[in-house]
Formats: structure tokens, sequence, C-alpha cells
């Protein structure tokens, strides 16, 4: 699955240039991790506004909902959208037909396990260049509040991803969070594609175009929180 991130970890201007959009009227802070469980705004580019880049909240909230708690209850399991139930789920299956986006980061974060502990790593471009991911998105109106939100797309593993994600007694298979290509940026926003289309285009990204390295804690007392150093390298001895 796809629950940690890193974005916004340069100038604005870099991502303006490397997306080709203007970065919105709206606060820029960098986050060198993001937990989506913390439901964080993440950068994202829409098929409404291809040329805006704008913040929308980390965990889907479908606009059929009534209720703040069933919105604030929901939005936990819809932080990731399996490709394979796309079109399947009432949560997603509306915003996955006419409402798709890019979401912006620099790298996310995985867990390997081995000998009972889990090993955080840092998933990024071996060019070094940020990424887009796969995403939908939707609006929810409850009175006067209107709230943007997001869920990022997983898909099957490539061998790196899948070693990686090796959770045990996980209930679900590995997953790694759908890379776009820059050559289908453009494709993944039409709304004019059938489902079948935007199934075509979800594809694990090549193992040879990533790098990955241990990094430091995301989780407990040891975590130094959203700060430059925990995108740094980290050796741990007892890790294979």
């Amino acid at each position: 699955m796809c629950y940690d991130v890193a974005y916004l970890t340069r100038k604005i201007e870099y991502y303006e240039k490397r997306f080709a959009a203007t970065y919105g009227d709206v606060p820029f802070a960098p986050m060198y991790h993001s937990n989506g469980f913390d439901h964080m705004d993440l950068p994202v580019i829409t098929c409404e506004a291809p040329n805006l880049i704008q913040l929308f909240s980390w965990g889907l909230i479908p606009a059929w909902v009534k209720d703040l708690e069933k919105a604030n209850s929901i939005r936990n399991a819809t932080l990731n959208a399996r490709d394979n139930t796309l079109f399947e789920k009432p949560s997603f299956k509306r915003p996955a037909a006419s409402q798709r986006c890019l979401v912006l980061v620099d790298g996310f974060y995985d867990h390997h396990w081995e000998n009972n502990k889990s090993f955080p790593f840092l998933i990024q471009n071996k060019s070094g260049e940020a990424m887009a991911l796969g995403g939908i998105w939707d609006t929810w109106h409850h009175g006067d509040l209107v709230r943007n939100t997001v869920s990022i797309i997983t898909t099957d593993p490539n061998p790196r991803l899948a070693w990686i994600h090796n959770r045990p007694k996980a209930s679900e298979g590995p997953r790694m969070p759908f890379i776009v290509s820059e050559e289908s940026y453009q494709d993944w926003l039409d709304t004019s594609l059938m489902p079948s289309e935007v199934l075509g285009l979800i594809t694990a990204y090549p193992q040879k175009l990533l790098k990955d390295y241990p990094v430091d804690r995301l989780r407990g007392k040891l975590y130094p929180g959203t700060v430059p150093k925990i995108m740094e390298p980290r050796d741990y001895p007892e890790l294979s």
C-alpha cells in the first residue's frame, strides 16, 4: 500500500517547471514525511485544472456521504484505491471515470520485514526527479464546509517493491503506488477514456527506473519527525 510520502521538499519553481503547472494561492510547506492517517494536504494536478497545482486532503470522501461522522471514518479506508476494484467500489467508481489526478511526490516510503522487525525504505526516481502518482479525487460538501479529497491508486508491484513490501500476515499481497510515466500524464487526465483504457494505463513502474534505501524510523519514539534527516540513508546492521 502507500501510506507514507515526501513532497514539496524543493523550491516551488522546481515543481512548476517539472509539471508545467502553476502553484496555487495556498500555503507552501515542505513535507519530508507525511503519514496518510494524518490526512495532510497533498499537491495534485486534476483533470479539471491541468495547469494548476492544488492541495487536496489525503483520504477520499465521496460526494454522497451525508454526515461528518461518516466522512471522518470513511477517509481512513480511502487513502488508497486498488486498481482491481477501482470501477466496482461505490467510493471510487465515479471519480475513477471522470475525476483523476496526478499526486506530486518526491518519493514514497514502504516497510520491509525481516526477523520480525520492520525497516523503512524510501523509494524515488533513479533520475532524482519528482514523480507523479495516479490518483482520484472528489469534492465533499457539508453545510458551508467544502473539502477536496484524494486517494492514491495502488497496483501489483515490480519485483523490487514486492521484496520491500513483504509484510507478514498481511491479508493482501504486496502492492505499490501507481507511478504515472511522464508520457502518460495527459492520458491519465483525459476524461474521455473508457474504464478499460483507464485500467490499461495502470502498470507497475519499471524497477530499473527507481532507487531505494533504508531510512530512519517512521513510527514510535525514534521517529525524528518531518525533517530533512528523515530522507537520508540509514544503515541497519541487522538488515541483510
